[in-house]
């Protein structure tokens, strides 16, 4: 598993979804907007986080996107994993580094799954009191 920047600009937006005060679906202008990322980039990026069910695109006037489920119920794993579905694929085990990047690859998938977007959320808003998406993804990059 990869953490690349569509991974990353998925994980920003969903995060800028999950904390919508409104409750209204979320346009893809203005995430596009709020979060500097073109307009057709995120089409793509929602196009295959709505195949893994991850969000309800709504339709018509005050349309836009908002979370399928709980941002408790969804894992950073399962985001990368829509996102990125070329990164989660059979290695073969004849050569030895392809085993150990299989077993840390695995090691990393497992962790991810523990992460939820809303467990992420909360550990921002506790450190800082308040979400800055850029720090967030600093964070991930680092770690």
């Amino acid at each position: 598993m990869k953490l690349s920047a569509k991974g990353r600009y998925a994980i920003k937006a969903l995060v800028n979804i999950a904390t919508n005060n409104s409750k209204t679906p979320k346009t893809l202008l203005e995430i596009s907007k709020y979060q500097g990322i073109s307009l057709s980039y995120l089409e793509q990026l929602f196009s295959l986080l709505r195949k893994s069910n991850l969000v309800n695109g709504v339709r018509g006037p005050g349309g836009g996107y908002t979370l399928k489920d709980n941002p408790d119920n969804i894992t950073i794993a399962s985001i990368i994993k829509a996102i990125n579905p070329e990164h989660v694929s059979q290695v073969n085990h004849e050569k030895t580094d392809d085993v150990v990047w299989e077993k840390f690859s695995n090691k990393l998938t497992n962790y991810l799954d523990t992460v939820t977007l809303g467990s992420l959320i909360d550990e921002t808003k506790t450190n800082n009191n308040e979400i800055d998406l850029d720090e967030l993804t600093d964070y991930y990059r680092q770690n």
